[in-house]
């Protein structure tokens, strides 16, 4: 490294060998942390009117970064979550220089110990069934797109796969037909490298064989319109698009997220318990099941009407309770 202090060197290491080789991240974290330097570099090159070649490390200051998380949120109209997500990209960037190059640990501190902005909870939606099968249909199924589109609704809520695992999905993650009579698996490559499986209803497992009948092991089970494997990005046009045609979802905003609330949320309403549905959706930890606990209005319903609120209160009106009064008075 011919400058030390020149940031393109220590951004090309960190996101090309730290991350992929050291630190063995899985790739969309990869990609999340270029996304971050993409934004930030041109912002700070137009303040210090500099090349983004030439910018330094020391012009990558606490002050700049802050202007830059301000300018996520006011000017791209960025959720406090995704500002807190650049935010620690660019943390993490620090730490590493920091650990490479004493010299660079005051500035580091310094980016270090700008704070993430607390986040409001966002309202979790999710559809009725009524709702599922109204995106269901909306794909024309008597064409060879209409059924690639239905599979792929269809799968994404069997299984409660994210976009980018669809997307992953290969013929030879199917486990369909079973000689042992067992049921219909399919094989998901989750965050980070982990996989699970997942079983397929009767009516997923038929509509994916017909899918990829002829095709080899490795190849995509959805393909495009070009005949390409699916992109994240085409798997939110096509969910987006059909929710827009069912009329029972006008005006909502659909993504394949919202599918995948849906999926929990009604295999808790079937009595499926949390842990399985945190195996059913590939989750680290059961705390990120639990939010699911907290939406199903029908399930409060049920547990209030458990409940006696009417039952016959104390012999003796709580004013009387003279001892009572008296212990809260020493406190």
């Amino acid at each position: 490294m011919s400058n030390p202090s020149t940031l393109g060197p220590w951004l090309r290491r960190f996101l090309a060998e730290h991350i992929v080789t050291e630190r063995n991240l899985a790739r969309n974290t990869q990609k999340s942390y270029r996304d971050t330097f993409a934004l930030l570099l041109p912002f700070v090159r137009a303040r210090t009117r500099k090349p983004v070649d030439r910018l330094a490390l020391h012009d990558l200051t606490a002050r700049r970064v802050r202007q830059f998380l301000d300018h996520l949120e006011s000017d791209r109209a960025c959720s406090v979550q995704t500002r807190n997500q650049r935010l620690s990209a660019i943390r993490s960037f620090a730490r590493f220089v920091a650990s490479r190059d004493p010299v660079h640990i005051e500035w580091s501190a310094g980016i270090r110990a700008i704070a993430s902005k607390k986040a409001t909870p966002q309202p979790i939606g999710w559809l009725g069934k009524t709702q599922v099968n109204d995106l269901l249909d909306v794909p024309d199924r008597r064409t060879p797109r209409g059924r690639i589109e239905h599979a792929l609704l269809l799968f994404l809520y069997n299984t409660g796969a994210r976009a980018s695992e669809a997307t992953r999905l290969v013929a030879g993650d199917l486990q369909t037909g079973r000689r042992d009579g067992g049921h219909a698996l399919v094989n998901i490559h989750g965050k980070g490298g982990k996989q699970r499986q997942c079983p397929l209803w009767p009516r997923t497992e038929s509509v994916l064989n017909n899918l990829v009948q002829g095709r080899a092991a490795g190849d995509a089970v959805f393909l495009s319109r070009l005949q390409r494997p699916y992109t994240r990005f085409g798997v939110y046009r096509l969910v987006e698009r059909c929710a827009a045609r069912a009329p029972s979802l006008a005006g909502r905003r659909i993504t394949p997220h919202t599918i995948r609330h849906t999926s929990a949320c009604h295999l808790l309403q079937a009595g499926v318990d949390l842990n399985t549905i945190r195996a059913w959706l590939g989750h680290a930890s059961l705390d990120t099941t639990n939010i699911y606990a907290e939406i199903d209005m029908e399930m409060k319903a049920k547990a209030m009407a458990l409940c006696d609120a009417a039952g016959p209160g104390p012999d003796r009106p709580w004013k009387a309770n003279k001892g009572l009064m008296a212990f809260l008075a020493a406190l």
